[in-house]
């Protein structure tokens, strides 16, 4: 039977397994489409991002409403919606909206260091501020819902290679309450929700899990992430996605090297629900031939 790409994906979301190892990225960059397709530093039309994906056999695309709190230039809304309604009807992918989390707007509208001291004291005007910002995210996803969404990914990172920026225990107080009430407001508006953090999660990952997220992005191994180790910790349906480091990926080495030590990263998971990709995008520079020998790594393996 032909693969089924979104209900592949909404298969996996859900915590089942869907009978394959699915692909993805949470980010195709411009520079990375040139590469691959031969164009010269002009817009990238959509049909040559459509043929990067399908030749990389990708199961599900990420249209961005944020590019992060601290980027000078964020996407057009108009732009991206009618991105997303592309996606939607001329493809059979999976198609998530990325926005930013309740983290990702106390940044925005605190700055950095502002926000951090806030959130690791957190008062009654941080509460207020937390709860106004679930408030303006669940009515865009509402809106995402309407325009054809199958699902979102909250961006947050929330944490660098060694730990979180703020303690756990603040958190606690902080955050995670306010990202458990925007994960249900999306999933009672029918999207399923990926988290989407870079750096050390350990100390936070049951605190994550039992946000109710239906799966897990990112997974950084040069923090400490693997995807064998966060399988064990939380159990055998949340969807995990990600894990190939980047740099890794760029290094001069045989693609049969790639595909099977990623074969290798894949094989504790086989039977529940995960996404190959890297843990941050494909980003400009990285060889063609091994982004292809990593997609090939979801292939199985030949018989004999």
């Amino acid at each position: 039977m032909a693969a089924q790409p979104r209900r592949d994906v909404r298969k996996a979301l859900a915590g089942e397994w869907p009978g394959r190892v699915l692909r993805g990225e949470l980010a195709v960059d411009d520079g990375f489409v040139r590469d691959l397709v031969g164009l010269a530093e002009e817009a990238v039309p959509w049909r040559a991002r459509r043929a990067v994906l399908d030749r990389l056999r990708h199961d599900l695309v990420v249209v961005p409403f944020s590019h992060g709190w601290g980027s000078p230039v964020q996407p057009d809304r108009q732009e991206a919606q009618d991105d997303l309604a592309r996606w939607r009807s001329e493809t059979p992918l999976f198609v998530l909206a990325l926005i930013d989390g309740p983290f990702s707007l106390a940044a925005r509208a605190w700055g950095w260091e502002e926000a951090l001291v806030r959130l690791a004291r957190p008062t009654g005007d941080v509460a207020r501020f937390m709860a106004d910002a679930v408030v303006q995210q669940a009515e865009l996803v509402q809106q995402l819902a309407a325009a054809g969404a199958d699902g979102v990914v909250l961006g947050d990172d929330i944490a660098y290679r060694r730990s979180t920026y703020v303690q756990p225990a603040a958190l606690r107080e902080s955050y995670f309450p306010y990202l458990t009430a925007l994960v249900e407001a999306a999933q009672q508006a029918g999207l399923p929700v990926v988290f989407h953090s870079d750096g050390n999660l350990w100390e936070v990952l049951d605190d994550l899990a039992a946000t109710g997220v239906n799966g897990l992005q990112g997974l950084e191994p040069a923090a400490g992430m693997s995807l064998a180790a966060v399988r064990a910790r939380v159990g055998p349906d949340l969807c995990l996605w990600g894990n190939v480091d980047v740099g890794w990926l760029a290094q001069p080495r045989p693609p049969a090297e790639i595909t099977a030590e990623v074969r290798r990263m894949l094989a504790p998971l086989l039977g529940t629900p995960v996404i190959l990709g890297t843990s941050g995008g494909l980003m400009a520079g990285l060889p063609g031939v091994h982004v292809e020998a990593m997609a090939a790594a979801a292939d199985p393996e030949p018989s004999g």
